[in-house]
């Protein structure tokens, strides 16, 4: 048995013990369980979005200038191959391009490693803002746990890692229990399908 389907007993284990406690304290009290599917909250909430963009638009930089030292390793190479073999020429143009390939690569993994690092940074932020929405919410409504929901869903043509998710999620059914929209209203985000634009 691998670590995820462990994780996936547990869970099941956590929500039968707290359905099961919730029925037998009152029939008529709600589970104090709530799920958030932080997929959809990801892609509603603007001022998240709006702090991403420019790391994306640093991500086509980086593109671009990928683009021109590959063409300037390409413009190394084909002299390389065309170079007489032995030659002074080619010893110095094969050491150019293993000097331009080395600094590429190095260039290409600091550059994903800063990125990387400012993406983190805005995702923690917006993630203790979304943890401690949560935590408000839960405390006022007397829920007790609050699982995370994936955005799923059996459509053909999906990707595989969503073809994945979807056939690996934790939470096959729920009604009742999404407390989705009350957290992007929480967080000052229109809740889906309200048509108020911020």
């Amino acid at each position: 048995m691998n670590l995820r389907s462990m994780a996936v007993l547990a869970i099941i284990g956590v929500l039968v013990g707290y359905v099961t406690a919730a029925q037998s304290a009152s029939a008529n009290e709600p589970a104090p369980i709530a799920l958030v599917n932080v997929d959809r909250i990801l892609k509603a909430y603007k001022p998240l979005q709006e702090k991403l963009d420019p790391l994306k638009a640093d991500a086509k930089d980086l593109d671009a200038a990928v683009q021109v030292r590959q063409g300037e390793l390409e413009t190394v190479g084909k002299q390389l191959r065309s170079a007489r073999p032995g030659s002074p020429e080619q010893q110095k143009l094969q050491l150019q391009f293993v000097k331009l390939q080395t600094e590429l690569q190095q260039f290409i993994a600091g550059e994903q490693q800063a990125q990387h690092k400012k993406q983190a940074a805005v995702y923690l932020a917006f993630f203790r803002q979304l943890d401690a929405e949560i935590s408000k919410y839960a405390k006022a409504h007397g829920v007790r746990l609050v699982l995370r929901q994936y955005e799923t869903s059996y459509d053909e043509g999906q990707q595989l890692p969503d073809i994945l998710k979807a056939l690996n999620r934790a939470i096959l059914y729920e009604e009742d229990l999404d407390i989705t929209d009350e957290i992007l209203k929480a967080l000052g985000a229109p809740a889906p399908g309200t048509g108020v634009e911020r």
